[in-house]
C-alpha cells in the first residue's frame, strides 16, 4: 500500500510540474537551435508583444543584476555571466543588491539609465521587481529573468523545476523516516524557488498523514544560516523526537546541522540545495546532511548569452528555458567536492 501511495504521489507531482512548465512556456517546448533563428516579421512581433528592436552587436550593452552573493551558486552564476558577456564582445555593467529587493529594483532602474538595452536579472524577488521590470520593458529594454520568477514584461524566463527538485529531496527524507514521525521545516517567502519548495513540503504533509510538522522555522536574507541555527536549535529543544529537518537550501541546512551538533543530536537527517562546500563535506562524512543539488550553470549561462544574441538580432525567442539540476548524494559527492574546491581556489 505504501509503495502505491508513493507512486501515486510522484506521478501527481510530475503531472503538476508538467502543467506548470507548459503554462510558463506558453505551449509546446521547442528544442534550442544552435544557429540564430530566422527574424520575426513585424506582424509576428506585434502579436507577441516583444519590442521590434534590432541591435547591432556593437551596440549591445548588457546589465547583470543579482540579488545577493551569499550562496555559492549565486557567486558562480554572477561570475559566469560577466565572463561570458565579455567573451561574446558585449559591454556590460554588473550590480549586486546585497539581498535587498528594493536595492535590486533601483539597480535595474540605474542600468536602464546607463544605456543597457538587455538586462539579466539573477535570483531576484518576483514581486519586488515588478515595477522596475515593467518600466524597463516599456522603454524597449529586453529583460531576462534567471531564477527570479515570471515577471510581466520579461522576454525570457530561466528556472529550475523546483517542484521536481523539492519532491526528490523530501521524498528522500520521508523514506529515511519510514513515512512517519516529527519533522522541522525551514523556508521563507522571498524567492520563487523557495516558495515552490515550501509548497511541496505542504503537499507532502497532506499526503503522508503520519508525518507531523512540529515547527516551521522562517529564514530570509541576509543571515540565513544564523536564522536557521537559532530557529532549529529552539525547535529541537522543544521537540526532542524530531527525525528529519526539511530545509529549502544549503545555507539553511548548514544552520540546522550546526544546531544539531550543538545539541548533541547525532541521528537527524537533513537535505539542502545549492552545493555549498561545507554541505558537500558533510554528505561525504555522513554527518547530518544526506543530499543537496546543483543547477547546471555552465549550460544555463551559455543559453542566456545565446538568448541575448537572439533578442538583439530580432530573432524569435521562446519564453521558458528549463535549467537542469543534479542531485548530489554520497554516491557522487567526491566529484562535486573536487569541482567546488577547484572553483573556490580559482576565485581566491
Amino acid at each position: 500500500m505504501r509503495k502505491k501511495r508513493l507512486l501515486a504521489f510522484v506521478l501527481s507531482c510530475v503531472m503538476v510540474c508538467s502543467a506548470l512548465l507548459a503554462g510558463c512556456s506558453g505551449g509546446s517546448k521547442e528544442e534550442k537551435q544552435p544557429e540564430p533563428k530566422a527574424e520575426q516579421t513585424e506582424e509576428t512581433k506585434e502579436e507577441s508583444g516583444e519590442p521590434a528592436k534590432v541591435l547591432d552587436s556593437g551596440d549591445v550593452k548588457v546589465g547583470i543584476s543579482i540579488n545577493a552573493l551569499d550562496a555559492i551558486n549565486n557567486r558562480q552564476v554572477f561570475e559566469m555571466m560577466q565572463n561570458k558577456a565579455e567573451a561574446a564582445g558585449y559591454e556590460y555593467v554588473a550590480t549586486n543588491a546585497n539581498g535587498t529587493a528594493t536595492q535590486q529594483s533601483t539597480d535595474i532602474e540605474n542600468l536602464v539609465q546607463q544605456g543597457c538595452n538587455v538586462i539579466v536579472v539573477l535570483n531576484g524577488d518576483t514581486e519586488g521587481l515588478t515595477n522596475a521590470v515593467k518600466e524597463a520593458s516599456e522603454k524597449g529594454v529586453y529583460v531576462i529573468s534567471v531564477e527570479s520568477g515570471y515577471i510581466p514584461g520579461i522576454s525570457a524566463y530561466f528556472a529550475k523545476n523546483d517542484f521536481a527538485l523539492a519532491s526528490a529531496m523530501y521524498m528522500m527524507l520521508a523514506g529515511e523516516m519510514g513515512y512517519e514521525g516529527e519533522i522541522i521545516a525551514t523556508g521563507h517567502n522571498d524567492h520563487p524557488a523557495i516558495r515552490a519548495r515550501v509548497n511541496v513540503q505542504e503537499a507532502m504533509l497532506k499526503e503522508y498523514a503520519n508525518i507531523k510538522l512540529v515547527n516551521r522555522v522562517t529564514t530570509g536574507y541576509p543571515g540565513t544560516t544564523e536564522l536557521a541555527y537559532n530557529g532549529v536549535e529552539s525547535a529541537l529543544q522543544q521537540n526532542p523526537d524530531v527525525k528529519t529537518i526539511w530545509c529549502t537550501f544549503d545555507l539553511e541546512a548548514l544552520g540546522a546541522a550546526q544546531a544539531c551538533e550543538a545539541l548533541g543530536k547525532k541521528d537527524i537527517k537533513i537535505v539542502g540545495a545549492d552545493g555549498e562546500i561545507d554541505v558537500l563535506r558533510m554528505i561525504k562524512d555522513g554527518k547530518y546532511i544526506i543530499a543537496t543539488s546543483v543547477a547546471d550553470l555552465e549550460a544555463t549561462t551559455d543559453d542566456v548569452i545565446q538568448t541575448v544574441a537572439d533578442l538583439s538580432s530580432g530573432a524569435e525567442v521562446k519564453m521558458f528555458h528549463e535549467m537542469p539540476f543534479i542531485m548530489i548524494t554520497e554516491e557522487n559527492v567526491d566529484e562535486w567536492i573536487e569541482r567546488t574546491e577547484s572553483y573556490l581556489k580559482e576565485s581566491e
